[in-house]
């Protein structure tokens, strides 16, 4: 599986004259709120009646549409049956713990957590307002693919091409206030990549990209704001260029967010990096150890897996670095066979370094505080798809030779987990890939890993059938 996935170029861009390059900035927008709009329950057109109530919009406009709506009109509720507040709160808090992937900072009952889509928020976008006393709301379960949809259907009814931006209102670190982030793209490029242009000054842009999703749903609130019950804003000016990686571009991957630990596990890492192989293993080791002590194994292959179960648990037995891909005589990675919504097809990724079709998936990672953690983050990583359901329990195991980043022979004990992407999923290649594609279970390509034809056995008596 590629080593350091991640959706930004390896290099810096070439240096651009700057009368060569075009900013983002325009003369003039218009900030137009869509008023009327009636409250929004499952099933609901939520396209149509924007149609309804602003005929008006023509190419080009990008429609700021607020999460909650298309929460209500996908089902994205959870119906809390009592009175009591205080039910009400355990209902809450067990709908983020299900949304977690990962708890960055904790507070009392406070958590910042990366969710499933891998957002970096507090409580994981699970909300009770604005919804009915006896509700709660989950984030879409693909805001990409529900803005997409959106886009589409506005089309369809009233000949216009416009860009969707789904917002949804974050805390900020180091800054009091919320400010409305994007967390859906369709139609336009989310990030703006300025760097390799020089100023007016001669000065060539090193580092700037700039998130002109978050920037568009930001200028939208100024107008939809938080009580007045006007759900849906356009911004009127921009000359829109298609991008079909949608906010994934808007993610900092791991190896480039600074700030990714929080407090807690910024102390254990910088312990166990201070001692190396000669410390008491960290968390990501002593959860790969109680994930494999518990793993059953498919009946089809019990043996080889239960043999295959002990190897992994004496290696990491030797070493307390095995989590590490620093560690030479090898380290435990985590990857994903990622299952489309029909269960009719896998998504493979061309792997650069062995020339073969694999399952996505990598190292392990500071911050990685589970195999399973691990593996949801490389999953989003390389295959571009920001919500995937994964299975906690892994499929199998497997030992493999590989020469990877470290350079040198090593080998991979690979977790290996499944994943069923949500409808309407759209795969993007990362920057570590040669090529990724969706397969037929029955037909899958010739060059393809040796352990694929019993993984996806596994995984699809694990989906029954």
């Amino acid at each position: 599986m590629p080593e350091t996935p991640t959706q930004r170029p390896a290099t810096q861009p070439p240096t651009i004259p700057a009368g060569e390059f075009r900013d983002h900035a325009v003369d003039r927008i218009e900030l137009l709120p869509i008023h009327g709009f009636p409250e929004v329950r499952p099933g609901d057109d939520v396209a149509a009646e924007i149609a309804r109530l602003a005929p008006w919009l023509r190419d080009d406009d990008v429609l700021i549409v607020t999460s909650k709506i298309i929460s209500k009109s996908e089902g994205r509720l959870i119906v809390v049956d009592a009175e009591d507040p205080a039910v009400r709160e355990e209902v809450r808090q067990a709908a983020i713990e299900s949304e977690t992937v990962r708890v960055v900072a904790r507070r009392g009952l406070l958590r910042i957590v990366e969710t499933r889509h891998g957002l970096v928020m507090a409580a994981a976008g699970v909300d009770a307002s604005n919804v009915n006393t006896d509700e709660i709301a989950l984030l879409p379960l693909d805001p990409d693919a529900s803005a997409r949809r959106l886009r589409d259907r506005l089309r369809a009814l009233l000949g216009v091409t416009v860009g969707i931006v789904i917002s949804d209102s974050m805390g900020r670190p180091w800054r009091a206030g919320i400010v409305d982030n994007a967390i859906g793209v369709a139609g336009l490029t989310a990030l703006h990549d300025v760097r390799g242009a020089t100023d007016k000054h001669g000065n060539v842009l090193a580092v700037t990209e700039v998130a002109i999703a978050d920037e568009l749903a930001a200028a939208g609130d100024l107008v939809k704001g938080k009580l007045g019950g006007v759900p849906v804003a356009v911004v009127r000016g921009l000359t829109l260029t298609d991008d079909p990686i949608g906010s994934r571009s808007l993610f900092r991957g791991s190896v480039d967010d600074m700030f990714r630990l929080g407090t807690v596990e910024a102390m254990a890492v910088g312990r166990e990096d201070a001692g190396g192989a000669t410390v008491t293993p960290g968390r990501l080791h002593a959860d790969a150890v109680e994930l494999i002590t518990e793993m059953a194994g498919s009946e089809g292959a019990a043996g080889a897996q239960r043999a295959m179960q002990q190897a992994f648990l004496a290696f990491l037995a030797a070493r307390p670095d095995a989590t590490s891909r620093t560690c030479v005589a090898g380290h435990i990675t985590a990857s994903a066979i990622v299952v489309d919504p029909s269960k009719q097809a896998v998504l493979l990724t061309l792997h650069p370094r062995v020339g073969m079709w694999v399952q996505v998936g990598g190292h392990c990672e500071p911050g990685d505080m589970s195999l399973l953690d691990a593996a949801a983050r490389e999953a989003r990583e390389e295959s571009g798809i920001g919500s995937l359901s994964i299975d906690p329990t892994p499929l199998a195991l497997d030992v493999h030779a590989i020469t990877c980043s470290l350079g040198v022979p090593t080998r991979h004990f690979d977790v290996q987990f499944l994943a069923l992407a949500p409808a309407g999923a759209l795969a993007v290649i990362s920057d570590e890939s040669l090529d990724l594609q969706w397969f037929p279970w029955d037909r899958l390509p010739a060059n393809s890993g040796p352990e694929l034809p019993w993984l996806l056995e596994a995984a699809r008596a694990r989906l029954g059938g």
